[in-house]
């Protein structure tokens, strides 16, 4: 009961021991799930940041190519310009309108996107002074900017070219801020994270929320991040609330340079995914751990029922042992057994004192034997046949030419192991049970076969003889057998012999 009881507390350790390790194992797999995320994140963010990048270069590419177009021009005809400024928009989706305006003239040609012909756009005192001011003072030719009309807010970029004196002009892109974040929503599809621009005055150039375009709703903290960006041209990364999800977001700012503007791409990825995830999978390994005890559980039921099982068996061979080994006081004391051998030693004395002296020799081994073995389960096949012929030579000077024994077993199975004195109480039951006369003599053989260790007589029962007498002996050979291999130990009677086969046990115990 005690040994039981320790194993059920070790049993249970090592449970306490696994559920911890894999609560542990769970916790680090959660940790590295985590940083694998915000790394997977970090890429997308830069990916999205990239894209919103190039769209901005490709802008400026074209507005490079215009201004080469322009400056070797020699005339501005309508069709040209049409042509021009409707492949403009063909080449950048994202443009709203494209103008052109020549400095000798008083109004400027506009093209709305989706409009089939330029439109003459009239300019007043105030608009016309402000295209002067832009083709005289900027020494780099080059302005961008927002500004608002009709409602909505525009970024704009505009470029001054001088071909010569009398032939000065400006022609710029205008983007709409509105229909900006639209297009990028279009472009890079239904992702979970969203974007914002933001200028270097902190004004919303593109924001899922439309409300917000063209304004400046940062508080005093977010608007530090941007400046800091700013300054260090190097990107940030934060973890803020955003109001826009009402939920925690990974920000993270990248610094854009457009022309001569500085801005900022800020991309947020929303972190409540993630937490459902890490959820679900903690939710999986405390199933994991729950079929985990389930099964140890079945499994020490089982270990204690086939402990139960093999006690049992243990204390079965156990009793049948002291059953043996009184049977085998009985033997050394059996005065039938004793009788006989000092009958024939009462012979052999007045007759041949030389195998009289073998005779007792013989005799005081078998009685040796028998109290040295009475303790143990096995022996050796070199031990059991020693023993065997021992026995056999009493045997032989009481029966004679009436008894025969010859034992042909190979040299690679004497290190082989049976149950002890088996041999021997197979060869005495042979003797026993069977008539051995002159006319019938007994012919008993002991051989190896197919790794079993086989005694074979020719079957001539007596009538008085009876198997229920060998039960004692052939339960407890089976029984030991059944503790040491589940071997099975086989008697039956084969072409008129009675044959008994011993398995052997090798490199077993």
């Amino acid at each position: 009961m005690r040994i039981r009881t320790n194993i059920i507390s070790i049993g249970l350790i090592l449970l306490a021991l696994f559920i911890a390790a894999i609560y542990l194992i769970g916790e680090k797999i959660s940790d590295v799930g985590n940083d694998m995320n915000n790394a997977n994140a970090r890429e997308a963010c830069r990916y999205r940041a990239e894209s919103v990048a190039y769209e901005f270069k490709k802008t400026e590419e074209l507005q490079r190519l215009a201004r080469e177009f322009f400056g070797k021009s020699e005339s501005y005809r309508e069709q040209d310009l049409f042509s021009l400024l409707k492949t403009m928009q063909q080449l950048d989706p994202k443009l709203s309108r494209t103008w052109f305006f020549r400095g000798t003239n008083d109004s400027l040609r506009l093209l709305e996107r989706n409009s089939s012909e330029l439109r003459k756009m009239k300019l007043s005192g105030i608009e016309l002074k402000y295209m002067y001011t832009l083709l005289d003072s900027h020494a780099d030719h080059h302005f961008s900017g927002t500004y608002h009309e009709d409602g909505k807010t525009y970024w704009t970029t505009i470029e001054a070219i001088e071909p010569t004196a009398t032939r000065r002009i400006l022609f710029g892109f205008d983007i709409s801020l509105t229909d900006l974040h639209s297009y990028f929503a279009e472009v890079t599809g239904k992702v979970s994270s969203y974007v914002f621009i933001v200028n270097e005055r902190g004004i919303l150039l593109s924001h899922p929320d439309e409300n917000l375009l063209g304004t400046s709703p940062f508080q005093k903290e977010e608007l530090d991040s941007i400046k800091e960006v700013l300054k260090s041209q190097s990107e940030l990364e934060i973890m803020v609330h955003s109001n826009f999800l009402s939920s925690q977001v990974l920000r993270i700012y990248y610094p854009l340079l457009v022309g001569s503007e500085k801005w900022v791409i800020a991309v947020n990825v929303p972190q409540y995914g993630n937490r459902e995830i890490l959820d679900e999978f903690h939710r999986y390994t405390a199933m994991i751990a729950l079929i985990t005890v389930v099964i140890f559980a079945i499994l020490l039921l089982f270990a204690q029922h086939k402990w139960r099982k093999e006690y049992r068996l243990r204390r079965s061979l156990e009793q049948e042992s002291m059953e043996l080994h009184l049977q085998q006081l009985k033997n050394q004391i059996n005065p039938h057994f004793l009788f006989n051998s000092l009958n024939s030693l009462s012979v052999l004395i007045g007759s041949d004192s030389t195998l009289a002296r073998e005779f007792v020799l013989k005799l005081s081994k078998v009685y040796r034997y028998l109290l040295e073995t009475r303790n143990e389960s096995l022996s050796t096949v070199k031990e059991e046949i020693e023993f065997t012929r021992q026995y056999y030579f009493l045997q032989k000077i009481r029966f004679g030419d009436q008894l025969d024994l010859s034992i042909d077993v190979r040299p690679d199975c004497l290190e082989a192991k049976v149950p002890s004195i088996s041999l021997q109480m197979l060869v005495e039951n042979a003797i026993k049970h069977n008539q051995v006369t002159l006319q019938n003599p007994l012919h008993i053989k002991i051989y190896d076969r197919d790794e079993c260790l086989i005694v074979e007589n020719n079957y001539q029962p007596r009538a008085e003889s009876s198997e229920e007498s060998m039960g004692v002996g052939f339960e407890r050979i089976q029984a030991i057998y059944d503790f040491y291999s589940g071997e099975k130990f086989v008697c039956n009677c084969e072409n008129g012999c009675y044959v008994c086969r011993l398995p052997l046990l090798k490199n077993r115990l």
